[in-house]
C-alpha cells in the first residue's frame, strides 16, 4: 500500500481523531488486502421525476478525508433541486460499498427533500464518502441514514450542511459498526430561525467500532437545536461520540440541547465521549448531557417477575431506551425492525 497515502490518514495523534485511528485500521494486518483505497465509488441514484444528476469538478474541503475524497473521487455527482419542489418520493442512493465518491445536493428555495442512504458492504473494503447539501431559505432537508458493514470494512462519510433563513433539517441514524466506522456531520446554520433535528443510534457488537461525530455553528439568530444519540454496546465493541455546538456572537437567542447516553451490556466494551459548547453570545439557552451505564436492574426484576424471561426483558428494555432517538421519524418501521433483529441476537 502507498506509503504517502497512508501518511495522509487521521491518525490517533490528532485530536479530532483521538478514537478513531483510520490510518491504524486499514494498515492493521487483517486489512492488508483491503480494497477501495485509490478506487472510484460509483453510487447509484434513484430521484424522483423533476430531478437529474450531472458532474461537477469541485474544489476539496479542508477536512482528511475530503482531501482524499477530491484525489480519486473524480467529478462529483450534482443535484439541483428546483425552488418549490415537493415529492412524496425520496432520492435513495445505494451502491456506497468501495472506493471514495462525493455527492452535492443543491436546494432551491423552498424546496423540500427525502434522502435516504444506505451504507453497506458484504466484504471489507475501504469507503470513503464525502456529501454536501446546500439549503436556500426555507428549504427542508429529510434525511436518513443506515449503515451495516461486514465486520473488516473501515467507512468514513463525511457531510457539510449549510443551511439558510428558516431552513429546516431532520437527519436520522442508524449505525451496526464495522471495523472502524465514522459518520460526521457538520453544518453551518448561516440564516434565522433554523432548526435542526440531529439524532441517531448505534448497536454495536463483538469488534465493531462506530464513531458519530458532528460540529453545528451557529452563525445567526433563534436556531433551534435538538440532537439526540443512543448507543448500545457488547462484547469488545468500541462507541464514541463527539458533538459540538459553536454558538456565535450574532447568534442570540439559540435554543440548543444535546444528548448522548448509552448502555453497555459487558464489561469488556467501550464508550468515548467529548460533549462541548463553545458559547459567543449573550441570550442563548444551551446544555449538554451524557450517560453511561446499565440496564436498570429494578425494572428487569419487576419485569421477570411478571414471568418475563431474562432476555425477552433485556430486549425490551433496550429497544424503549433506543426507540427515543427515532421519535420524530414519519416512519421508523425499518429502524425498528432492524433494532429487533439486533437485539434478539446479542441480549
Amino acid at each position: 500500500m502507498n506509503k504517502v497515502l497512508i501518511e495522509t490518514l487521521p491518525h490517533r495523534r490528532m485530536e479530532a481523531w483521538k478514537w478513531t485511528d483510520v490510518r491504524g485500521a486499514v494498515t492493521a494486518e487483517k486489512s492488508g488486502q483491503i480494497s477501495g483505497m485509490t478506487s472510484v465509488c460509483e453510487p447509484i441514484l434513484s430521484l424522483p421525476p423533476g430531478l437529474s444528476v450531472s458532474r461537477e469538478t469541485l474544489s476539496a474541503s479542508d477536512t482528511p478525508m475530503g482531501k482524499l475524497a477530491a484525489n480519486f473521487a473524480g467529478d462529483a455527482y450534482v443535484i439541483s433541486v428546483p425552488a418549490e419542489f415537493v415529492s412524496d418520493q425520496a432520492v435513495l442512493i445505494t451502491g456506497l460499498n468501495s472506493g471514495h465518491a462525493r455527492i452535492v445536493f443543491k436546494l432551491g428555495k423552498g424546496a423540500k427533500l427525502q434522502v435516504f442512504e444506505s451504507h453497506d458492504s458484504d466484504e471489507a473494503g475501504f469507503v470513503n464518502i464525502e456529501m454536501r447539501f446546500d439549503l436556500s431559505e426555507d428549504a427542508h432537508l429529510v434525511r436518513t441514514i443506515l449503515q451495516d458493514d461486514h465486520e473488516d470494512t473501515a467507512r468514513i462519510a463525511t457531510t457539510h450542511i449549510s443551511a439558510w433563513g428558516d431552513a429546516q433539517i431532520s437527519q436520522h441514524v442508524l449505525g451496526f459498526g464495522a471495523g472502524l466506522t465514522r459518520f460526521e456531520t457538520r453544518i453551518a446554520a448561516l440564516g434565522k430561525n433554523v432548526r435542526l433535528d440531529i439524532h441517531g443510534a448505534y448497536l454495536l457488537n463483538a469488534k465493531r467500532h462506530l464513531d458519530m461525530t458532528s460540529y453545528i455553528d451557529l452563525g445567526a439568530e433563534s436556531a433551534c437545536v435538538r440532537q439526540m444519540v443512543k448507543g448500545v454496546v457488547t462484547d469488545k465493541a468500541r462507541g464514541v461520540f463527539q458533538g459540538k455546538f459553536h454558538v456565535r456572537r450574532p447568534a442570540q437567542f439559540a435554543d440548543a440541547e444535546m444528548r448522548h447516553d448509552t448502555i453497555m451490556l459487558s464489561d469488556t466494551a467501550q464508550i468515548r465521549a467529548k460533549p462541548e459548547l463553545e458559547i459567543y453570545a449573550d441570550d442563548v439557552a444551551c446544555a449538554h448531557g451524557n450517560t453511561v451505564g446499565a440496564l436498570d436492574e429494578s425494572a428487569l426484576f419487576y419485569m421477570r417477575t411478571r414471568g418475563i424471561p431474562l432476555h425477552e426483558a433485556r430486549a425490551l428494555l433496550t429497544q424503549a431506551f433506543l426507540a427515543q432517538a427515532f421519535d420524530g421519524m414519519a416512519d421508523n418501521r425499518e429502524f425498528m425492525s432492524r433494532i429487533t433483529s439486533w437485539l434478539e441476537q446479542n441480549s
